[in-house]
């Protein structure tokens, strides 16, 4: 017989499947197409997650895995834990690019880098 103090197999924790979430990020601007470089692009994000939650938000690890100088197109990866945390200061985030306003649209978040890559809806 089990004593009751004993870890039952149903009630383990489990990991997810997957560790890491990826987003695809658009900077835009309503009347401007800002030019972006991909040190600003990382600086953006800082930005957005310190002015949100402080220095726990800016010390959030977030990488840049591309960034599109023409299309103002990114994709980031950050831990499942904090995909909430990272979602809420880039959809609150605001700011300046040579005078206009400016703010990061999420585009895409998945678990898979390769479903953010093609949009199967723009396919004709």
């Amino acid at each position: 017989m089990a004593t009751a103090g004993a870890a039952k197999p149903w009630r383990i924790t489990r990991l997810p499947l997957k560790e890491w979430e990826y987003l695809k990020l658009k900077i835009w601007s309503e009347n401007f197409v800002p030019t972006m470089t991909e040190v600003t692009f990382r600086m953006s994000i800082q930005q957005a997650l310190q002015s949100s939650f402080g220095l726990a938000g800016a010390s959030i690890v977030i990488d840049v895995l591309d960034w599109d100088d023409k299309t103002n197109i990114g994709f980031i990866k950050v831990s499942q834990k904090e995909l909430v945390t990272v979602w809420t200061a880039l959809s609150l985030h605001q700011f300046r690019v040579s005078g206009h306003p400016c703010s990061i649209e999420i585009l895409g978040v998945s678990a898979s880098l390769i479903s953010l890559a093609d949009d199967s809806r723009l396919l004709k």
